[in-house]
């Protein structure tokens, strides 16, 4: 039967700590970017920056 490296590294629950952070990260900063993204365009379609 072979291990599991996932479910090993899941047991420790400092580990699990952590990739619950680094998950948050991730998702705080993928809503930055989609707004930042969203407020340029709208600005682009009306006119008010010029690429």
């Amino acid at each position: 039967m072979q291990r599991n490296p996932i479910d090993q590294f899941m047991k420790d629950p400092d580990h699990v700590a952590k990739v619950f952070i680094i998950i948050q990260i991730v998702q705080i900063a993928t809503t930055a970017i989609l707004v930042i993204g969203t407020i340029l365009f709208i600005l682009y379609l009306a006119g008010v920056i010029h690429f």
